[in-house]
């Protein structure tokens, strides 16, 4: 092999790395889209407009953070940092955390990413303090659905697991819904074992 081959296929090589690294995004940098100034944004497959804003702005109602923020294709808002304390739905949400719209129409609620431990509604709620991190689930109505305890928590009698694999789910109106069992659970003559994770129908009075 010649050395102007090797060096082709060496480039060449580089940059297929470069572009699946990149992911083949095309950026638009220093631009204003929406009234927003963005420092740099790019559609994503799926259409989602992701970019990084240059300052804090209030946003379809939200305070937002500079930094990264997503939108779906339409600009309707998807995923934001706030920069300030917001009450939203009667639960006040702390700066710096991260809320999380559904991005299709047949999925409702909404999710949050907190920066640290938050009690809602009567439980605490483990805060994870990023963008992917650990998400505590609302119903639309601003019900908690589901939560990450950072310790085991208590439903009637029902000692449920702090698990970062399985979190703790509720119905609506505030019942268990699902958790993973930190103790032997007996119940209608069956004994379910600790470590199992169990389901509770919505007409299950506890």
């Amino acid at each position: 092999m010649t050395k102007t081959v090797k060096i082709f296929l060496n480039l060449s090589v580089s940059i297929a790395i470069g572009l699946w690294v990149s992911g083949c995004k095309t950026w638009e940098y220093h631009v204003v889209k929406q009234g927003i100034q963005f420092e740099k944004i790019y559609q994503s497959k799926r259409g989602a407009n992701i970019g990084y804003m240059t300052e804090n702005r209030h946003i379809q109602g939200f305070p937002c953070e500079k930094g990264w923020i997503h939108f779906k294709q339409d600009w309707q808002l998807l995923s934001c940092q706030l920069s300030q304390d917001f009450l939203y739905n009667s639960t006040l949400l702390p700066a710096h955390t991260w809320i999380h719209f559904p991005y299709h129409d047949d999925q409702t609620g909404y999710v949050c990413s907190f920066p640290y431990d938050v009690e809602v509604q009567g439980y605490v709620c483990g805060g994870s303090g990023g963008y992917k991190g650990t998400h505590t689930g609302f119903y639309d109505s601003g019900r908690l659905r589901s939560f990450y305890p950072p310790e085991d928590v208590r439903f009637n009698g029902i000692l449920c697991e702090a698990s970062l694999l399985v979190n703790i789910q509720l119905h609506e109106h505030g019942t268990l819904q699902r958790c993973k069992l930190a103790e032997e659970y007996q119940a209608d003559g069956k004994t379910y074992r600790k470590g199992k994770t169990i389901e509770f129908d919505i007409t299950t009075e506890k």
